[in-house]
């Protein structure tokens, strides 16, 4: 019976020890298992590679200059309209265009409906950046915001924050160049406020309010009878009543300068200019596109404000020399007019009669 019991107790060891060898590597089997899955699922993804430089891309030139201000080296920017005389009324952007907007880190629009266009052609990825909408302008409302100090500077502000965003390394370098854009914003305002000041008696008529919002920071108000203002700014047909009653202002010379948009044509237009020109009033052109002189915004606000003070001169110059000369035309005739007499110490001698 011992001897059993000695058997029956081996076999039960034998057999602990063949399932500890069976349980023991299939736990260790799921221990790495487990671990292996925990180590997979909390592998840390690849951060994104930070651009080396932003890809920008901007409707106007106007509003590309300033990007490449703020953005220096850190950016590349291209127009879509680089060409001063392009006629916006005209232009459809072209499938190479369109292609540029969608590929771009950052676009830069004007908005106000002068290029709503944009708005289908952007990748949802992009930073967007309004001038409209950074002052709440809407469709229909002027916009030639790139004369507004409010727009240019949210503008700036604005280009910042995106740039920021897309290159955060080199958030306090855009910055930096932000500052030194809203200084020289600030001459300008200080240049502006002493223009008004120096033509305070100065006063304008335009046949299209590219300088609506120039004057308008200037304190200078538009002269264009409302009627006549209102249909151009709906973009209608200006009625002949509304373009008779504009002549008659020039006829009277009710304003120093006659500003017209250098990219617009039309009748009334050639009428007006016409009627200005025989009412010795100055006819100022003005592209409503950033011209290829100007290196930014500021200089060509400024270069704009100098032609308008040359022509305001050469207005007053012009109407000095009539009123001369129209004193001259009534003045009385004081003295009789002397008739000259005949030389007694002539001689006739030496000439041939002809009749000889």
């Amino acid at each position: 019976m011992c001897e059993n019991i000695f058997h029956l107790t081996r076999a039960k060891k034998i057999c602990k020890a063949v399932l500890a060898c069976i349980i023991v590597p299939s736990m260790l089997i799921g221990i790495a298992g487990c671990g292996a899955s925990s180590q997979s699922s909390k592998a840390p993804t690849q951060p994104k590679k930070e651009v080396k430089q932003i890809k920008v891309v901007s409707t106007l030139e106007s509003w590309a200059s300033l990007a490449r201000e703020i953005g220096g080296n850190d950016v590349e920017v291209q127009s879509i309209i680089s060409n001063p005389d392009t006629d916006i009324s005209a232009f459809k952007p072209s499938s190479k265009d369109l292609q540029k907007l969608y590929s771009a880190q950052v676009v830069v629009s004007n908005g106000a409906g002068y290029d709503s266009w944009v708005a289908k052609h952007t990748s949802k990825s992009s930073e967007i950046v309004n001038a409209a909408s950074t002052v709440g302008a809407l469709n229909g409302d002027n916009p030639y915001l790139w004369f507004s100090k409010d727009a240019r500077n949210e503008m700036a502000s604005s280009i910042c924050n995106a740039f920021s965003k897309v290159l955060p390394s080199k958030k306090k370098v855009f910055a930096k160049r932000l500052d030194a854009v809203k200084s020289q914003e600030n001459k300008l305002d200080e240049y502006l406020s002493n223009f008004a000041k120096s033509h305070k008696k100065f006063k304008y008529a335009s046949i299209n309010p590219v300088l609506f919002w120039l004057m308008s920071d200037m304190g200078i108000s538009d002269s264009a009878p409302k009627a006549y203002a209102k249909q151009v700014a709906q973009g209608d047909e200006v009625d002949k009543a509304n373009i008779d009653e504009f002549q008659k202002l020039i006829e009277e010379r009710k304003f120093d300068v006659l500003i017209s948009n250098s990219q617009r044509k039309g009748d009334d237009i050639s009428i007006l200019t016409g009627t200005a020109g025989r009412s010795y009033t100055s006819v100022m052109w003005v592209n409503e596109l950033m011209p290829t002189y100007a290196t930014d915004l500021r200089k060509w606000v400024m270069k704009i404000c100098e032609d308008i003070d040359n022509a305001s001169k050469t207005t007053t110059d012009m109407r000095k020399d009539l009123a001369k000369q129209e004193a001259d035309q009534k003045k009385p005739i004081s003295e009789k007019p002397t008739v000259s007499q005949p030389d007694p110490n002539r001689s006739n001698e030496g000439q041939q009669d002809p009749g000889k």
